[in-house]
């Protein structure tokens, strides 16, 4: 499992997270995409879109990201992730959740969704 290629996908998605890598996370996404943000609304299809939602990282001081896959079958795969961080007043936040991913031959997702739960 350590080296397929949705295992690869998720372990750049959480260097790109800590690293606050914005611009890198058009290289995780194929050039149709549906990236669900939230389960309730419409899916994200445009890299402005999704470039907006993850803004939010800037002000984030990550203690604790964890990513851990749980099934992968070809190019699909689902992870569980494990998040800590304090906001710009000091305020601690958790979630927990998880992550379905669907890439396409090159690696990149064309279909991305997450469910979580903040404490």
């Amino acid at each position: 499992m350590n080296n397929s290629i949705v295992q690869k996908w998720f372990i750049m998605l959480k260097k790109i997270w800590l690293e606050k890598d914005i611009e890198s996370v058009k290289k995780l996404l194929s050039e149709k995409f549906e990236y669900y943000e939230n389960p309730f609304v419409q899916p994200l299809t445009s890299w402005s879109e999704v470039k907006k939602a993850w803004e939010e990282i800037k002000n984030e001081d990550i203690l604790v990201l964890e990513i851990n896959p749980l099934i992968i079958k070809g190019s699909e795969g689902m992870a569980s992730y494990d998040f800590i961080y304090k906001d710009l007043e000091g305020k601690k936040h958790q979630s927990k959740g998880a992550y379905y991913v669907r890439l396409d031959s090159a690696g990149r997702a064309i279909e991305f969704r997450r469910w979580w739960v903040r404490q």
